[in-house]
């Protein structure tokens, strides 16, 4: 797994190398991770299924990047194309739809695919891209830095860490990776940035304390789900008694579901008839 190590800063991913893994100035607590993924698997568990039907799921939803965004950068991306990736991304969809939708088509294929090929360092890239959103909007200029970082993500998860705000979110001080900082109630900033690098020194973090416990397959995918769980867990906890557990969280009987919808994994019916896109669940 080629970003468990340090690597030579600088670098960009538009031709695959590497993202250097940036040394962490917080400490993780190595407890909390393994009571996480121990929860993760005794919900599975209760589900009636296993944790190989999410990690197909997101091999599934990584076909799909792939296979919009190929290795060989394509002249041109149709708008229904980037509107399907849209569909599997929770954090954007509901915020951003309408807005890609006044964008001119050209436009729109520009700049995902000056995001995903272009040259220059990625957080560059995946700021130029968040211009397509007026700084006046917010909610959508957020929302359009996780569409970035799923676009790049799930297009190849080796290489790239998921890099979206409920991961880690400075503005916030908030996201999964506080969840594993033992006493984080007490701490007012968290000396965690936002660079591709920081994110893949949690992610390698995250990788070593998986593969401590004999985990070595599919690493990228099994951090996506430790990360969502630990959120999920967050998200339910402030959310209790304000009404918006079982609207906006999924029901009380199943407790996964919104870690499926944060992923973008739940079940949907396909866009396109007779598309052979896969149907993600």
């Amino acid at each position: 797994m080629l970003w468990f190590g340090k690597q030579a800063k600088g670098q960009k991913t538009g031709g695959g190398d590497e993202i250097a893994a940036a040394d962490l100035e917080i400490t993780l607590d190595k407890e909390i991770a393994s009571s996480k993924f121990r929860t993760l698997l005794e919900q599975i568990e209760e589900r009636g299924t296993t944790i190989e039907f999410f990690l197909e799921a997101l091999r599934s939803k990584h076909e799909l990047f792939a296979r919009m965004l190929p290795a060989e950068k394509p002249q041109f991306l149709s708008r229904d194309d980037v509107m399907l990736l849209l569909a599997v991304i929770f954090p954007a969809r509901r915020k951003l739809e309408s807005h890609l939708a006044s964008l001119d088509d050209a436009a729109l294929s520009d700049a995902v695919l000056a995001l995903v090929y272009g040259e220059g360092p990625l957080d560059d890239r995946m700021n130029a891209f968040c211009e397509l959103i007026p700084e006046t909007d917010k909610k959508a200029r957020r929302a359009i830095w996780d569409l970035a970082a799923e676009l790049l993500h799930f297009r190849d998860p080796e290489r790239v860490p998921l890099m979206t705000r409920w991961v880690w979110d400075t503005r916030t001080m908030t996201g999964a990776v506080r969840e594993f900082i033992r006493g984080n109630d007490t701490l007012r900033e968290i000396p965690i940035g936002t660079r591709p690098e920081d994110f893949q020194g949690v992610r390698a973090w995250f990788a070593e304390r998986l593969s401590e416990d004999g985990l070595y397959r599919d690493l990228p995918y099994l951090v996506d789900l430790l990360q969502g769980q630990a959120y999920a867990d967050y998200v339910k906890a402030v959310s209790m008694g304000v009404g918006m557990v079982n609207a906006e969280l999924g029901a009380k009987q199943d407790p996964l579901e919104f870690l499926v919808k944060l992923l973008g994994i739940e079940e949907r019916p396909a866009r396109k008839a007779g598309a052979d896109e896969k149907t993600l669940h």
